[in-house]
């Protein structure tokens, strides 16, 4: 048995409006640290230093991640605004919006992973530059 003509009210169109919008907001965030990452990284591999580069590798990930996610961000936007303004399917739209959610979360916890583990290979030098300040 499927719901193909259920439709969801008034109040529910709401929220997913809202979210829509705050999927947007965070997709031009995580599209303008990316831009800003792979700029970093060409200024990187244009200075030819390869122990920098293989130390910037995570940037390559996370700048991939972030556009990625980015991308799927603005795909669930678009299913979260077709189930207000469309009438039926509303369950097969919040599906496809929630599988691309998902593919975000993924994404962002790549990203945070990698954060992560920057910041545990780095802590030492951390911890000596404010002994030194």
């Amino acid at each position: 048995m499927t719901n193909s003509q259920f439709e969801f009210g008034a109040a529910e169109n709401k929220h997913f409006s809202s979210l829509a919008s705050l999927c947007l907001v965070s997709a031009l965030a995580l599209l303008v640290y990316g831009i800003a990452n792979a700029s970093f990284l060409f200024n990187v591999i244009a200075s030819g230093k390869v122990d920098l580069m293989l130390r910037t590798l995570d940037d390559a990930f996370q700048t991939l991640a972030a556009l990625f996610a980015a991308y799927q961000l603005n795909q669930a936007a678009k299913g979260f605004r077709k189930i207000v303004n469309t009438q039926g399917d509303d369950l097969t739209l919040l599906n496809l919006s929630s599988q691309k959610l998902r593919l975000v979360f993924s994404s962002l916890a790549l990203m945070f992973v990698l954060l992560a583990i920057r910041f545990i290979i780095d802590y030492p030098a951390l911890i000596s530059w404010i002994k030194a300040a």
